[in-house]
């Protein structure tokens, strides 16, 4: 509505600018011709009728008896072009003559001398098509229209952008909250169990509640908190990071529990925040161990100019229809509820802003079983760090084969093919 009334505003701004430059135009030719006319009739010679210019072809010359005594070819046989007599003191004046059914004219009337019988000539010229006509507003209203378009449609994109961010802290808070109510209410409901029944109830066991409830609090604060710091733009500082020994020991650090197959070989080298992708990959990790029914299976390799990680478990995996919601902070499907009732909700939605923080994705593909999530990073350029570091040209890196050994249960597959 801002955009329309100020185009509006301009638009008619700019329409009676338009009209007053055509007009005064013409108005300055007409004075032009009348003057010169005066002044030949002032020497006492009838002026030439041809001695007109180009856009002023009006031209008459009228005594102070009202009869046209000479006329330009155009307005020879016409009636005189105005009724109107200059008085003494003001003998040059611009008048608008409209008559029905004709258009205007526009002319000057030069008075040429302040004697009482001194004649009056009027030079002038039918009002142009562009101010007869709606033409001019039309061709204002085109481009008028097509601003107003374009301009409500990026001044649109434009406010939508600014209040995303105040639209997505009101969703969080809103969502936040609602976590944080669970923790905070069973907490208050033990304490004040402890009080109503000291004699039905362990102290011990309160405490260790408490506590449960305050670690979950704390976990969901913690986690907030670093997804505010990757949303917010906080730079951190990144240096080469070899992904596969990263993964590698990662691995090694979540062994116990559920078994877990890696396939690696030589270097992959990415530039990034060590201690952000050590949060990545155990998101990943711990993610997949929540859902495998028998085994992990994790890949590292590269493939297109990208380092690839895949993490796939055997569980019974996720619809393609929730593939993308998973990703959304405190999104936990029913069967993720039902193996992990503790979590924050904020696992894969931390890992995917970490990947994006490094200019990668993270997406969650087709498999055979279960959940495969595969996060792709930009490989290190070779020459940004020592080629001994790197892996030689032609070394043969564990995608293709990896992907190959993704058959019905990859962590069944991946022991045969040891």
């Amino acid at each position: 509505m801002v955009l329309v009334l100020l185009t509006v505003l301009g638009g008619a701004s700019l329409d009676v600018a338009i009209r007053y430059r055509i007009e005064d135009q013409v108005f300055f030719d007409a004075e032009q011709v009348a003057a010169q006319w005066s002044a030949q009739v002032r020497g006492g010679a009838l002026p030439h009728p041809a001695s007109v210019s180009g856009t002023v072809d009006l031209v008459q010359l009228v005594d102070a008896r009202g009869s046209v005594v000479d006329a330009s070819p155009g307005a020879t046989g016409r009636p005189r072009l105005s009724t109107f007599r200059p008085s003494a003191d003001n003998r040059l004046q611009r008048r608008v003559e409209c008559a029905a059914g004709e258009r205007c004219v526009l002319l000057m009337a030069n008075r040429v001398s302040p004697a009482p019988d001194a004649p009056v000539v009027y030079a002038g010229t039918v009002e142009p098509p562009l101010l007869a006509t709606h033409r001019l507003e039309y061709l204002i209203a085109g481009p008028a229209l097509l601003t107003v378009l374009l301009g409500g449609r990026l001044m649109w994109w434009i406010i939508g952008r600014a209040l995303r961010p105040a639209e997505q802290q009101y969703r969080l808070a809103s969502v936040t909250s609602h976590e944080l109510r669970t923790p905070i209410a069973g907490l208050k409901v033990q304490l004040e169990e402890a009080l109503l029944h000291p004699e039905h109830i362990d102290p011990r066991d309160t405490i260790r509640g408490a506590l449960s409830a305050t670690g979950r609090l704390e976990a969901i604060v913690q986690d907030l908190l670093t997804m505010a710091g990757l949303r917010g733009g906080q730079p951190a500082p990144h240096e080469p990071v070899d992904l596969a020994a990263l993964v590698t020991e990662e691995v090694d650090a979540h062994s116990g529990g559920t078994p877990m197959a890696l396939d690696t070989a030589g270097d992959v080298w990415v530039h990034g925040s060590r201690i952000q992708l050590i949060r990545l990959v155990g998101n990943l990790l711990d993610n997949a161990r929540r859902h495998a029914a028998t085994g992990v299976t994790v890949c590292v390799g590269s493939a297109d100019g990208q380092a690839v990680l895949a993490v796939t478990d055997d569980g019974d995996g996720i619809a393609p229809a929730d593939r993308e919601r998973v990703f959304e902070r405190f999104t936990r499907l029913d069967e993720g509820r039902r193996r992990d009732s503790g979590g924050t909700g904020l696992g894969l939605a931390i890992s995917r802003d970490i990947a994006r923080a490094h200019r990668g994705t993270l997406r969650i593909e087709d498999s055979p079983r279960g959940a495969r999530f595969v996060l792709r990073l930009p490989l290190l350029d070779r020459n940004a760090i020592g080629e001994r570091n790197l892996p030689q040209p032609g070394a043969v890196l564990p995608w293709r084969r990896c992907r190959k050994s993704l058959g019905t249960n990859p962590f069944e597959a991946w022991v045969k093919g040891r």
